[in-house]
């Protein structure tokens, strides 16, 4: 099969043309930022700090002199000590971490999460494969108790490397300190909405819940994704802090660990959208069970509605859900009904109307080639969303629906591709099923042949890059 090259791939997922002024993007607002210490002098550190919060100025953000419990953006400069030794293993850990310390001195009711800590380093993280500069940018996040990290380093400083805990780490060597506040500002200005969910008891009936098949599909896919390389395994904060920090994470925080990707499906028989329950639940979605995926109706003032089958207490929904309700919300309708041998098809005069998006699947990892006739690629929309959100927050739901409004095959019924991708910036990647013929029965197998080199393979990718665009 003809893929597509890897250059014109990689240019389509994200290296296209940025807003010039984050004020013209309808998201944009004033933050209130302030640095957590005073400055100490005039070391790289401290430089690209006051280059900092003057672009926060000059972009029309309040910067305050001290800390205050109402703040946008928490700036907290640290150095890495030198050594021999893996950067990773020199951060130091902080206790209590900062996030709980901060929590404590202005009666936080949660951790703050766009918490950021500068680190001066001496290495240049741009140079370090992909994987190392995850871990590293992770263990350092553990060890201080900030949920993001900028690695500033040199004696210029030469180069910011931006990370965030889903395992971005897009690094800068020009225009390091305006580039650096807009990533912080577009991170900011995106509000939390994956942890908000309500469950609705004896949702559905029992002998519906029995019946339907779809969350063994997802079991059978999440083991083949494992398969595949597609899915890595569950981090717990206790593999990168010593024990009695990961117990304080546990005790005051309520955070154990996470996992990363996420499947999702559309189940015609109970008339819900059933998605993989969240890694804090300690869910191995490599091994799911079928008690781990959680069945949804949709949003409710803010929050995801979790429908529970009859007798059962489900799994709270992965951080992704309030951003699958809204791709699906975004997305033309079709009417599916059942084959001879049981299984949902599409069908025009079918009697359940359902999105045409039948399923799909959230992967941390980098796609370099994709045959166009089979899988339509949406690049990013780099002048809406120019720097990419955290998953779970509302931009990222925006970001989903601009995507269906721009996706020709979930808009078009004479297109004939059935399977979208598009890139999450710095991150990873969504890949969705339609409603369409030639679809396998069984949900989600289409999607996983595109991955498979011995099936279709469609899709060319690997876990070990993820493009960082600038």
């Amino acid at each position: 099969m003809d893929l597509a090259g890897d250059g014109a791939e990689l240019v389509a997922d994200g290296a296209g043309e940025r807003c010039p002024d984050l004020r013209e993007t309808p998201w944009w607002r004033p933050l209130r930022v302030a640095r957590l210490d005073p400055l100490r002098g005039t070391d790289p550190l401290d430089r690209l700090a006051a280059d900092l919060l003057d672009a926060f100025r000059d972009q029309g953000h309040a910067v305050l002199d001290a800390a205050a419990p109402d703040l946008d953006v928490m700036l907290a400069l640290l150095s890495v000590p030198p050594g021999p030794g893996p950067l990773r293993e020199r951060v130091p850990e902080r206790v209590p971490p900062l996030a709980l310390a901060l929590m404590r001195e202005f009666g936080l009711p949660r951790r703050p999460d766009n918490l950021v800590a500068l680190l001066g380093v001496d290495e240049r993280l741009s140079d370090r494969p992909h994987q190392e500069v995850v871990e590293t940018a992770r263990t350092a996040m553990a060890r201080i108790g900030a949920p993001k990290v900028v690695f500033v380093s040199g004696e210029g400083p030469d180069e910011v490397t931006y990370c965030t805990l889903e395992g971005g780490h897009p690094s800068d060597r020009e225009a390091m300190a305006t580039t650096l506040r807009d990533r912080l500002v577009a991170a900011a200005c995106a509000r939390e909405v994956g942890g908000r969910f309500e469950i609705a008891a004896d949702a559905i009936p029992h002998q519906a819940w029995e019946r339907t098949r779809v969350p063994e599909h997802l079991v059978a896919a999440g083991r083949r994704m494992h398969g595949l390389g597609l899915l890595p395994a569950p981090k717990r904060v206790a593999e990168y802090v010593s024990a009695d920090t990961a117990r304080t994470y546990e005790r005051f925080l309520g955070l154990k660990g996470y996992s990363e990707g996420m499947l999702f499906a559309v189940d015609p028989e109970t008339g819900t959208t059933l998605v993989t329950a969240s890694g804090s639940w300690n869910v191995d979605k490599r091994a799911l069970r079928r008690d781990e995926v959680t069945p949804l109706g949709g949003m409710r003032d803010g929050h995801v509605q979790v429908l529970a089958p009859e007798g059962v207490r489900p799994k709270g929904p992965s951080v992704e859900a309030a951003e699958v309700l809204a791709l699906l919300e975004a997305v033309p309708t079709v009417r599916v009904g059942r084959s001879a041998a049981g299984d949902w098809i599409p069908d025009p005069s079918g009697p359940v109307e359902v999105p045409i998006v039948r399923a799909g699947i959230h992967v941390h990892v980098g796609v370099t080639g994709a045959d166009p006739e089979t899988v339509e690629t949406v690049p990013a929309n780099r002048r809406l969303y120019p720097y990419g959100f955290g998953c779970g927050t509302d931009l990222m739901c925006e970001l989903a629906q601009d995507v269906a409004r721009r996706s020709r095959a979930m808009q078009d019924p004479d297109d004939p591709r059935a399977y979208v991708r598009w890139p999450m910036l710095y991150h990873g990647e969504m890949v969705v099923e339609l409603w369409k013929p030639g679809v396998p029965a069984r949900t989600l197998q289409g999607v996983l042949d595109l991955f498979d080199p011995a099936r279709r393979r469609a899709i060319r990718y690997t876990p070990d890059e993820v493009a960082q665009p600038v």
